[in-house]
This record gives C-alpha cells, structure tokens and sequence, in this order.
C-alpha cells in the first residue's frame, strides 16, 4: 500500500508539467511550469530516438540546462525526445514531455558546428527536436497563389561561398512511386540566398492521380553540376500553426473539380503537396479543426472518470459489439453511475438516454476528449489520447481476409495500414471471438497489449432465452411476412471497385428477377451490402414484395437471427452467422481474382468453408432450391466450423467485456 502511495505522489508530481526554451549562448535553457513540489529528485531526460542514448540534468528552480556540445556529442541528425524523471530513493518513474504552444516554432542554428534544432509536435502531442548538420540552412518567406499555380519565396544561410552554388532547385517527389519533378528556382546572392519562383502544377499533370501526395525539396548544385545540398522544405517557423487546420496553408482548385493543396506535414513540419477531391479535402480539413477542438479541451478540462463514449462503424450505426457491451451496462446498473456518449447519425432511438453526437462535429471531439473510456469497432479520427484514457477496441468479426501489416497487394486497405497502426498505440485491450483470431490481430496491428479472448458480445443474442420471441419482433418491425423465410444477402465490398478516394461501386451479380420467379413463394430476399457501397445500390418497385434493401439496417445482428439461409462471399459474416446452426452458400464469382489480386485469404476457401463455393447465379439458385441437400452434406464440415470458431460463444460475452474493463469504475 505504502509503494502505491509513493508512486501516485511521484506521478501527480510531473504528470501535468509544461516546458519552454530559450537558447543563450552555447546552451539551451528548458524552463518548467506545471511540476508539483516532491521529497525526492527530479530530472529532465534528453533521449536519441535512434540510439536510445540519453543526456540527463537535474531539475533545479524549476529548469534544466544543456550545452549544444553535449546535445551534438548525441548524434548528428537524430529526433530527440523529452521526459520528466521523478525519483525517490532508487525508484524513477517517467513522464513524456507534451508539446504546448510556448515551444512551437523554436529553432536555433549554430553555424559553427553546422548544427541545425527545431522543435515539433508528434502525431501523440509530445515535444520532440529535429536535429542535423547541415551546409545551409533555408527557411520560406511567402507562398501564395498564382491562378492554379504556386508561388514560392525563401532564404538561405549558407557556411559555404556563395559563388560555389551554381544552379538551385525544388524537387518534387510523389510518396508512392518515388516520380520526380524538378523546377529550376530563380536566385540572387547577398550575405544570404534568396529564392523565388513559380511551381506550374501543369507540368505534374500526369501523374497528379486522386490522393497522390507530394514531398517538396529544395535542391543546390556546384558549379560541377553535382548535387551538394537536398533537404526537405522545412515549415518551422514560417507561420504559427496554433490549430491543426492552419496547416493547410493554401488551396487551388482545378478545372477538374480537383484541389491542389500546399500544407505542412506533422512531425516533419515539411512542406508538401496534396492532389485531392474537394469532398476529400474538406473532410480532412474539418477532421484538423476537430483536432483543435480536441487538443484545447484536453488543456482546459479534466478527464471525466464516469464518462464513456461509444461508437460504431464510423458513427454510421447503432449496432456490434459496442452496442451490446452498452446495452448490458445498463442491464447491470452501470447508466447510475456513468454518463455515456454515442456518436451516433442515424434514427434508431438509443436507449438509456445517452449523450448522442455526429461524428466529427465539436461535440464530437469535445466529449472525445473528456471521456476516459472509448470504446469502438474501427477507428477514431484522433491517433492520441490523455494521460488516463482506456481504450476498448471491439473489432468487428472474425478475420478470413488479410488485414493490417498482413496485406500484400496494393490498395486502399493497404494505404490505410498506417492510421490503424497509429490507432493501435491507443488500444488498451482489444476483443478477439476465438484463438485464431488473437494471432491474426497481434500479427496484423502489431499489437501487443492485453488481448480479451472472451467471444464476441454481438454474439450474445444467438443464446438469448427469448431468442425466438425476438426473431419475430424483428420480423414484424421489417415488414416480412410470417409465413416467408429469409434469405440474407451480405457480400464484401471489393478493394478494386473504387469510384474515388474511399467511394466505392458493387455490381450485384444475383439476377433479381429470376430470384423473384423462382423462389418468391417461399422465400424473401434480404440484401445488407457492405457500408462503403451501400449509397450506390438501387432496387427496382416491382422487386419491392419480394428484396428488401436493408442495407442501412443498423444492427446485422438482428439479420442474422431472421435469416434461414446466409450468401456471402469473402466478408467474415460467416463466422459470426455460424452460431445460428444454419445453412451457409458462398456465392464468389470473382474468387480466383479476389484471392489473387485484391487481398488474399487467412483460410483455404475450397477446404475450410461450411459451405459450397458458387460461381455462377444458375448454381446460386439451384443450391437454393436444394438447400437440405447442401446442408446434409456440409453438415461435419460445418461442426467443425463451429468447434473451430465459435467455442467461446456462450451468451456471456458482453458481461465478461465489462467485469475486465470497466469493474473498477463503478
């Protein structure tokens, strides 16, 4: 108990510390505000990122100080990070330092050692320094608009004459494919360099595609023509970028409907070019205001310990497995307690009467911020979170495509692998229906923190007492009639099939009319496509008595438990539908190109599925028909399915989520 105590003083003591420099002489001055008084020591820890080498100083009157001799004995050009160390006795504990408006901008060169620091803030909000040794030092003065084009105007200090340099350049490389394009700069010499021109985005035109991001360099030659200087064009200290959103410093829309922005990265603080569309861009542009919200209630607001907040499949829905880890909170008496936010957009009337906000708006990111808990099934627009966040990362379903680091073939999926390894960092425990899927998420999100192997809460409802009394509640509030089984259509969505930038197209390759003579007496068809294409599918009236679009239906829990037959194809619907007993049909008509080219499988399709793999509409229907036959013959092949995958699924899922994560909050 005395250990406990004596380590929650050592952390109150530096958790909630600020720091500002000053740079007099050979030195850099780090001043404190925020450090609370301490029987022990502490120390403020300067750490190469790359070496794990470390310069460490005694905090006294509230500052610490380093002379630059001993910061470059560390490495010429490394990322150095910054920690408050509070020891007691032979105990340390350590804090990481946050970045705060007071270190923005700072930068300082030392042209005797040809040495180079500036600060940053990463992508987590802690401070961070730059640091290189370089033969110039340039910075930019003015950029603006010149019709569709950029004009771009800067400095350079130089240690070098400036008679060698013979020709100067900005070079432009796109991130994926390495493509570049240089523009000769106009200069003149005085004591310094200074540099002017135009940037014609015309003369990228081929190779400007949707998304495409553009690295800028500024490039100097000798009178040899040989290269002798080539940095990334650096941001620091060009403007003050209090809110995220002042990054995107200027915006040029095409003929096209397309927009080319000018903008500073993070953590490089460099400039670069964005080719996007104007949906895009302004999607992004708000999600950077958001941050701002977000980052200014995290400095003015204490984290609120009975605050939870939910959200699924991006806001979309009320639904998953945050749903029923929330309805069973109630259940248990925790909404007497807690106050629960849903970022919800939809109309289902949530109950409990939670706190309900759009995603990304302020209340958004406000209530973000201060809730403790977080709890969702895909991924959060802020790759940070506060000192005392718990972060609950559902997921949602049992992996048979490859995800994450496990995707080889290029695509969106694998462009976006960076965003979830980032969102992972945050996770603090991650749910995982069966031990095939634990390896799979370790592996694929790298992530290695306290896995929940308990089965998954959606799945709770499969073992409901009043399972059958609910399954026609459902029924009636659809509209189906009684006397009519249920076939429910959920494919994937396909990794090739995109419009533009995360807008994607599905051509449905079941003939719905040939369902609607065959099989309408017996059956209905229930169609839940999959959430990024489901805007782009339209069904016909005279279809209306016999297909049911449901594919804005919040829950797909509450789908399966209607259906009598399930068709799908390479989504990890099955796995879940599998705890139902009910036939299955695979209807992939594109497999050998899916397995091939999209993305690639974790099982053997033509050995592992419990159910047959139908290439064709004929083979679909006629499967249909003689779906007692299939399901006699998958029936082995089907129990171990279940054996293999489903072993955990008792009912009990939601209620075990909720002792681990949330026990010592109530």
């Amino acid at each position: 108990m005395f250990k406990k105590m004596m380590k929650k003083l050592m952390y109150r003591s530096i958790q909630n510390h600020r720091v500002s420099i000053q740079s007099e002489n050979d030195r850099l001055s780090f001043h404190f505000t925020g450090l609370k008084p301490f029987i022990g020591q502490k120390f403020f820890v300067i750490k190469d990122r790359s070496t794990g080498r470390r310069l460490k100083k005694e905090i006294k009157h509230n500052q610490a100080d380093f002379n630059y001799e001993d910061i470059l004995s560390l490495a010429d050009s490394t990322v150095l990070d910054f920690y408050v160390k509070a020891k007691l006795y032979n105990r340390y504990l350590s804090k990481r330092t946050p970045f705060s408006k007071t270190n923005y901008g700072f930068s300082k060169i030392n042209k005797d050692s040809n040495f180079k620091i500036s600060s940053y803030k990463t992508k987590d909000n802690y401070l961070s320094f730059n640091t290189k040794r370089v033969l110039f030092f340039h910075k930019i003065k003015h950029l603006k608009t010149v019709g569709k084009n950029f004009y771009i105007e800067g400095q350079i200090e130089s240690v070098k004459p400036a008679q060698e340099i013979n020709k100067l350049e900005l070079i432009m490389v796109r991130r994926d494919n390495k493509k570049a394009y240089g523009f000769n700069l106009d200069f003149y010499c005085n004591e310094d360099i200074y540099f002017k021109d135009i940037i014609l985005i015309d003369k990228l035109k081929n190779d400007l595609n949707v998304n495409s991001r553009w690295d800028l360099f500024l490039q100097i030659r000798d009178g040899l023509n040989k290269v002798i200087y080539k940095e990334l064009i650096e941001m620091n200290g060009y403007d003050n970028f209090d809110h995220e959103e002042d990054r995107y410093l200027l915006v040029n829309p095409d003929t096209n409907g397309m927009q080319s922005v000018l903008y500073a990265t993070m953590g490089k603080e460099s400039l670069a070019l964005w080719y996007t569309d104007k949906p895009q861009f302004e999607k992004t542009y708000a999600i950077a205001k958001g941050k701002t919200v977000f980052n200014e209630t995290c400095e003015r607001h204490p984290l609120n310990r009975r605050m939870v907040f939910f959200e699924s499949f991006l806001g979309k829905s009320y639904s998953g497995n945050p749903k029923y880890i929330y309805e069973e909170m109630l259940k248990m008496g925790y909404g007497d307690k807690f106050t629960f936010v849903w970022s919800y957009s939809g109309e289902e009337k949530i109950p409990g009467e939670p706190i309900i906000v759009q995603r990304e708006s302020e209340e958004y990111y406000k209530y973000l911020a201060l809730s403790k808990y977080w709890v969702s099934n895909i991924i959060f627009p802020v790759h940070r979170k506060r000192e005392g966040n718990i972060y609950l990362q559902t997921w949602h379903g049992t992996p048979l495509k490859k995800l994450g680091y496990d995707i080889e073939v290029d695509g969106p999926e694998k462009m976006a692998r960076e965003n979830f390894y980032l969102e992972s960092r945050n996770w603090d425990y991650l749910l995982s229906a069966n031990q095939y899927s634990s390896g799979i998420f370790r592996r694929a999100f790298k992530f290695n923190k306290k896995m929940l192997e308990f089965g998954y809460p959606a799945n709770d409802i499969f073992y409901k007492r009043d399972a059958s009394i609910i399954k026609q509640q459902i029924k009636e509030k659809i509209g189906i009639p009684k006397d009519k089984k249920v076939i429910l259509y959920a494919p994937t969505w396909r990794d090739n099939q995109a419009a533009s930038s995360w807008n994607h197209v599905f051509d449905l390759k079941i003939d719905l009319n040939q369902f609607k003579e065959q099989l309408s007496d017996e059956y209905v068809l229930v169609l839940r496509m999959h959430h990024l294409i489901s805007e782009s599918l339209n069904i016909s009236e005279e279809l209306a008595s016999s297909v049911y679009d449901l594919s804005s239906y919040d829950d797909i829990q509450e789908l399966y438990l209607i259906s009598d037959i399930l068709i799908t194809d390479y989504s990890s619907v099955f796995f879940e539908f599998a705890n139902t007993g009910r036939p299955m049909l695979f209807y992939a008509y594109d497999f050998d190109m899916y397995k091939n080219q999209i993305r690639g499988f974790y099982l053997d399709m033509e050995k592992d599925l419990p159910g047959p793999i139908l290439k064709t509409n004929e083979e679909l229907i006629s499967a249909i028909k003689d779906i007692d036959e299939v399901q006699r013959k998958f029936e082995d092949q089907y129990q171990d399915f279940v054996g293999a995958y489903c072993y955990l699924e008792k009912g009990d899922s939601s209620a075990k989520v909720i002792r681990e994560v949330f026990e010592g909050g109530k």
